[in-house]
């Protein structure tokens, strides 16, 4: 009885996690000896992001979409950081984007939940300093890099890109370098792709998320085998990809320049979908992406691009008004009916976890 008094007081009995969203503008490189591996540029959006509670409990329950796979995330950390038989919990769903289709739900849920284990049966560190405009309590924690290090190795993420990562800590526009990686060298305990750069975009911006009903991208063992069939992206290729990403788009939205923003936002992710196009292009919503990317630029809508593998597709607008009258001419031309709409703000601030009494 003792040593269950003693549990019960270590930690909260029940905490929340929200978490932004991922959009993946597309890798820097990829497959060459010599290079850095799947570097690449990504943007945080406040929505649709992924919520969860987690409440201690006798055994493991998972409810909500996702459910069970927050379970299997749990388990993991209690393998990982060897906890004890009490460290179970009632874990919560109460929202999450569709997986599969580049918004990076996969990544967020599972930090979201090993940041909720890591404050209900681990050693907690104290509430961090944030860089921006918010200011954490003893009751609310956001997170640093050190932190999403030990989170993902935890539940095994970051075998690639690490955009999402790094995004869950601080949110923002972000350059990764990328990683030497070797035959059989994508393990939880590799070394994670650095960050290069974090930008706060302005706060007046918008970002049309829009995802195509039905679709589902490459996961799993079929994108396992999709990379093995691609080709290394030319050295070429990857310097431009870099050119862009560091002389045009980073300084745009260090400026607040939203029209060369857009435009940068355009051409990476044109030209960083090249290099995937023989595997993407078998896809069956690989057409009406295209298209729909086409309608967007004659709407006067220049920054749009696929995140990661799609369906999802990113629009920017310069405001919210701006992003309502691209709505309007979206239902006009009856386009809203075939996709899942989300107006989202550039997130600057990344996860949040609560301690709920």
């Amino acid at each position: 009885m003792a040593d269950e008094q003693e549990h019960e007081q270590c930690g909260p009995a029940t905490v929340e996690v929200r978490t932004p969203a991922r959009l993946h503008l597309g890798m820097l490189s990829f497959g060459q000896r010599d290079m850095r591996s799947f570097g690449g540029v990504g943007v945080m959006v406040d929505r649709p992001g992924v919520h969860v509670r987690l409440e201690r409990a006798d055994a493991f329950q998972g409810t909500g979409p996702l459910g069970e796979r927050a379970v299997e995330f749990a388990r993991r950390c209690v393998e990982a950081w060897t906890l004890d038989d009490h460290a179970a919990c009632a874990i919560e769903v109460l929202s999450a984007p569709r997986p599969h289709v580049g918004l990076g739900s996969g990544t967020q849920l599972a930090l979201a939940v090993a940041a909720g284990m890591r404050q209900l049966f681990g050693k907690a560190p104290p509430p961090q300093e944030h860089e921006f405009d918010v200011h954490p309590s003893d009751r609310e924690w956001l997170f640093d890099t050190s932190d999403v290090v030990e989170l993902a190795r935890a539940v095994g993420r970051g075998r690639r890109s690490c955009i999402g990562l790094h995004g869950f800590s601080r949110g923002g526009l972000i350059i990764e370098a990328g990683r030497f990686a070797r035959p059989g060298d994508e393990t939880p305990s590799g070394r994670l792709s650095p960050m290069v750069a974090r930008v706060r975009l302005p706060s007046e911006w918008r970002c049309l998320v829009l995802v195509r009903r039905d679709s589902v991208g490459l996961h799993g063992e079929a994108e396992k085998a999709a990379f093995a069939r691609l080709a290394p992206v030319p050295p070429e290729l990857s310097a431009e990809l870099s050119r862009l990403a560091l002389m045009d788009l980073l300084p745009a939205a260090i400026e607040g320049n939203f029209s060369d923003f857009s435009d940068a936002v355009h051409r990476y992710g044109l030209l960083a979908g090249r290099p995937f196009e023989r595997e993407s292009s078998r896809l069956p919503y690989a057409a009406a992406t295209a298209r729909l990317i086409e309608w967007l630029d004659a709407k006067g809508v220049r920054g749009a691009a696929q995140s990661s593998w799609g369906p999802a597709v990113m629009a920017c607008c310069q405001s919210l008004d701006a992003a309502a009258w691209v709505l309007e001419q979206f239902e006009r031309d009856g386009l809203a009916p075939q996709h899942d709409i989300a107006v989202a703000e550039f997130d600057s601030q990344g996860a949040i976890l609560r301690v709920i009494d």
